[in-house]
């Protein structure tokens, strides 16, 4: 399967990186390839996460690293990365549609 990222995925990483590079680019640096090396996981194991429970209507999953939720849907032969959510944050699901 291919794995994609939604304009919200990619603006929500940006954000993580520039919020974590505040106190070290390195960090910052290791915390984007550690999520992006777990969105490569879904393209051979698209189930792997639970369902969102807060939107179990959109079919959406979910996987963890550190402290942030990857919300991503399985579609026929992709996988969409929808958005990325610090677990501190409350989940909006207008940000899943």
């Amino acid at each position: 399967m291919k794995v994609f990222w939604s304009s919200q995925a990619r603006k929500d990483l940006r954000a993580i990186r520039a919020y974590i590079a505040k106190d070290s680019a390195f960090y910052a640096d290791r915390m984007v390839a550690r999520i992006i090396e777990r969105t490569d996981v879904l393209a051979l194991h698209p189930h792997v996460g639970h369902p969102v429970h807060e939107a179990l209507d959109l079919e959406v999953r979910e996987v963890h690293v550190a402290s942030y939720h990857i919300i991503y849907r399985v579609l026929l032969d992709e996988v969409e990365i929808v958005t990325l959510v610090h677990f501190a944050q409350q989940l909006k699901t207008q940000r899943l549609r």
